[in-house]
């Protein structure tokens, strides 16, 4: 199936036109200039909790982290004590 559209399909500008014809040209370009330049806000990502403090940890929340792994015991074979 082919799917034809016309010019007219594709025309979408009417809230363009609305608000140059309610601010003006010269305001509209300016401010669609703007925000351009200014892109878009990204929220703020939460800091990495996996870097804190056991206590700090818990002041917000949080559990405490696991110990740290033992690599002589899980490592290979060459590093385990004999």
């Amino acid at each position: 199936m082919t799917q034809t559209l016309s010019r007219k399909d594709l025309r979408h500008s009417t809230t363009i036109e609305a608000a140059i014809a309610a601010h003006g040209a010269w305001r509209v370009l300016i401010a669609a200039a703007a925000a351009l330049m200014r892109g878009r806000m990204r929220k703020a990502r939460p800091p990495d909790a996996r870097h804190l403090d056991d206590h700090i940890r818990a002041d917000i929340g949080l559990p405490p982290r696991a110990p740290a792994p033992d690599w002589l015991a899980h490592g290979p074979a060459a590093f385990r004590p004999r």
